[in-house]
């Protein structure tokens, strides 16, 4: 011990890995691989060491993948339920616009035709109205009654031809049988005789158009003699 001491440095001791590097085929002994522990020195810093890294989680497991929904047959009739109803409003609508503008063009036309047919009417009654104008100028400057009586008479004559030529007719009553159809009885004569009703007098002339009632004659009734 003594002879080592001076100025030369102390022997290194022989750690496990010199005798490693000398003897590499020898195998370590417990006892040595414990001693090279405990002669090892200490990293410098934490003593408790750098925390060791977290293991790394598992993979997560795929999720199954959710089967569809199956189709409910009840809602496909019911979508093409509905789009048949829309069809049928849709064609619907379009037909009440037409039937009103057909409408509104028929009540158009019916009454160009009635104006058309009184123009008609009207222009063939002037010549009449001119006539009745003559004769009452004639009558306030003669001043004679069977002029005047003449005039009205003509007058009344042409008009009777152009209604006549329109269609208007008289009906016959005075003396003819009672036809419900064509008089209005205002009247009864009252009497023993239980024979056939008849017209006795006519109070209103009645007329027919075309052939149609358009006012009954107002006739007083009185019933034949029984034969």
């Amino acid at each position: 011990m003594d002879q080592h001491r001076g100025d030369q440095p102390p022997p290194r001791r022989i750690t496990i890995n010199d005798r490693r590097k000398l003897y590499p085929q020898a195998a370590p002994s417990p006892q040595g691989d414990a001693n090279l522990k405990a002669e090892a020195p200490e990293p410098p810093g934490d003593p408790a060491g750098p925390a060791a890294p977290a293991a790394p989680a598992p993979p997560a497991a795929p999720a199954a993948p959710v089967a569809p929904a199956e189709a409910n047959p009840l809602e496909g009739q019911l979508e093409a339920a509905r789009a048949e109803a829309a069809g049928y409003l849709d064609d619907l609508q379009r037909l009440k616009a037409e039937f009103d503008n057909y409408r509104k063009r028929i009540v158009k036309e019916q009454t160009g035709l009635v104006e058309r047919a009184s123009a008609g009417l009207l222009y063939r009654l002037l010549p009449v109205l001119d006539n009745f104008e003559l004769a009452v100028a004639s009558a306030e400057e003669s001043r004679e009654f069977d002029r005047m009586l003449k005039g009205i008479e003509m007058v009344f004559g042409e008009l009777k031809e152009v209604l006549n030529a329109e269609g208007l007719s008289a009906i016959a009553a005075k003396g003819q049988a009672f036809d419900p159809n064509y008089h209005e009885a205002a009247l009864t004569v009252d009497g023993e005789d239980d024979g056939e009703p008849y017209v006795a007098e006519e109070l209103r002339s009645g007329y027919t158009y075309k052939g149609r009632v358009l006012r009954p004659s107002m006739v007083k009734v009185a019933r034949r003699t029984a034969s």
